[in-house]
């Protein structure tokens, strides 16, 4: 069964008005945990982690990202409810969680995102490359034809899956942040990330073939 499969199987999307959504009923779940975990420490979220998918995860970067965003923590503990005894077959709550994010109606700017990439705030990503290894992430300033043209060719390559997690950051909004962390000073640029580290760029844009040679390497 396919990722998007199980998850409509599990009740967690639906569709409506010919959209894909999250269900009331996963919105609602998620809600009630919300409101469970106002208050909670760095411990209590490793603890609300290892009672919903257990400690061989990595618990650390996502207890670390559960103060800053709980609602990621709050998805996870519902979403492994809700795939229970699949979880193994269908896949691990852990790697269905960035799709989730693509649902959320909140502030994170998308607009220049390549489909399939997941947008998410410059300042997660410390947390979520150590979670997700190895892992791509797309930079992209204002509208440009150089982004745009960097926007295709990930598209293109990106068709279909590539075993890496694909993320995405608007970086006009976090140019501080990402020369401080990654020293990244200039877009559209492509991170190839393992364990949090990057281990190979590309600025501008290059064409499909460049990127899928990097991806090769990276993927070693």
């Amino acid at each position: 069964m396919s990722a998007d499969n199980s998850l409509f199987a599990s009740g967690v999307l639906t569709t409506q008005g010919g959209s894909v959504t999250l269900s009331e009923g996963f919105e609602e779940a998620v809600e009630t945990h919300l409101s469970r975990f106002e208050g909670h420490t760095n411990e209590d979220f490793v603890a609300e982690i290892e009672a919903a998918v257990g400690d061989d995860v990595a618990v650390e970067p996502l207890a670390a990202l559960g103060e800053e965003d709980p609602r990621t923590i709050a998805e996870l503990c519902v979403l492994a409810e809700r795939l229970g005894a699949d979880a193994e077959t269908d896949g691990n709550p852990i790697q269905l969680l960035p799709s989730l994010r693509l649902f959320r109606d909140d502030d994170v700017r998308s607009d220049g995102a390549p489909e399939s990439f997941v947008p998410v705030p410059a300042t997660q990503l410390p947390q979520l490359l150590r979670i997700y290894s190895p892992a791509l992430v797309y930079v992209w300033l204002d509208d440009s034809e150089k982004c745009d043209l960097a926007k295709r060719d990930l598209e293109t390559v990106f068709e279909q899956p590539q075993d890496v997690m694909p993320f995405a950051v608007y970086g006009s909004a976090y140019k501080e942040f990402l020369d401080r962390e990654y020293s990244l000073t200039a877009g559209p640029a492509v991170l190839f990330t393992r364990d949090g580290a990057v281990e190979a760029r590309l600025y501008g844009a290059h064409g499909p073939g460049t990127i899928e040679t990097e991806l090769e390497r990276h993927r070693r």
